[in-house]
């Protein structure tokens, strides 16, 4: 495992007895999941359908939701919950723990010092009343663990589990809600992907009638693509957060198509005249080259014969190489200082 922080959680849950909760968020994969098979009364709550769908397959109990422990009951002997990158997100989940711990319980968060992991601790001592036990490891790890005393006033979580309107924009209303990259606002590679795409369709360029928006968020792109009058849309994202959202934006503007909890549309068999794509290139708090490879490897899985797809990508991002192997036609339709959007062709 190549988290010593995750690594610290797995070995507090191998040697911990009574009933234990991870909260496991995009840190944690597949193959790391699986080193938990043997550990007896083990419960996963996590926002991402990809965890969900290996725990399931590796027969370990699992919720998917958007990080809401209320379903689990209380009476937790352990908690262990390695420190999201979204700080609502680590607010809304310390603040829900304190409500599901046995009388003994205790709270593990694991983390470390760059990722805000010191204050977060701080917080928590504060909110639970207690003074954490901290030990140290390599990279600057912070392992601490807590137990509750005194409940204090919860940490600002933002008003984690309401929508919120961030923008009403070309007769659209767009609702968003923490739990989700750049949650807050419209993302200036989105806009730049959007007015791209409005250019192809003046232009006659690209005709599509059905659109996939891969790994969706709340559904901007989905939504302006229905503004520019393609038919049919479909949207998707592993992330339970952005799922909820988008699903109430379908509603709101009265968006033709579905969302689906889906990891990079793995288990969607359907093909798309065009795919829309704004990826992700962290996993939690670092950078990684092979999800920029699974996007579009899943936008040539999912396109029609003829068809293409418009990618936005910061400018640091090979994201003609990585396309090269698999679409015969990449073009460059806009690039500034921060952003390149490509347009690919099967």
């Amino acid at each position: 495992m190549s988290d010593p922080a995750l690594h610290a959680l797995f070995e507090r849950l191998r040697n911990t007895s009574g009933r234990k909760l991870l909260i496991a968020d995009e840190h944690l994969d597949c193959s790391a999941l699986l080193q938990l098979k043997a550990v007896p009364e083990l419960q996963i709550l996590t926002n991402r359908q990809d965890i969900q769908l290996c725990a399931q397959q590796a027969g370990l109990s699992s919720v998917f939701n958007d990080m809401d422990l209320t379903p689990l009951g209380a009476a937790f002997d352990l908690i262990a919950y390695r420190i999201s990158k979204e700080k609502a997100l680590v607010h809304q989940i310390i603040n829900q723990s304190a409500r599901h711990l046995s009388a003994q319980g205790e709270l593990v968060l694991a983390g470390f010092k760059d990722e805000g992991t010191k204050t977060y601790i701080s917080k928590a001592e504060q909110y639970f009343g207690c003074k954490a036990q901290i030990t140290r490891g390599e990279r600057q790890l912070q392992v601490a663990t807590l137990q509750l005393v005194r409940l204090g006033e919860p940490l600002d979580a933002r008003q984690y589990g309401e929508l919120q309107l961030i923008a009403e924009q070309d007769g659209l209303r767009i609702f968003s809600k923490p739990g989700q990259y750049g949650w807050n606002k419209i993302d200036g590679g989105s806009a730049h992907l959007i007015h791209c795409l409005g250019q192809q369709l003046q232009a006659g360029l690209i005709k599509p009638t059905t659109a996939l928006d891969l790994g969706c968020g709340y559904g901007y792109l989905a939504l302006q693509a229905a503004r520019l009058g393609i038919a049919s849309i479909t949207a998707t994202d592993n992330n339970a957060a952005a799922v909820f959202s988008c699903l109430h934006n379908f509603a709101e503007n009265q968006i033709p198509g579905e969302v689906i909890a889906d990891d990079c549309a793995a288990n969607l068999p359907a093909q798309f005249d065009l795919v829309l794509c704004n990826p992700p290139f962290h996993r939690g708090f670092e950078t990684e080259q092979a999800l920029t490879e699974k996007f579009v490897l899943s936008a040539f899985r999912h396109l029609k014969k003829g068809g293409c797809a418009l990618f936005v990508v910061n400018h640091f991002i090979p994201l003609d190489a990585v396309a090269a192997p698999w679409f015969h036609g990449i073009e460059l339709p806009f690039r500034d200082k921060q952003f390149k959007v490509f347009k690919l062709s099967c």
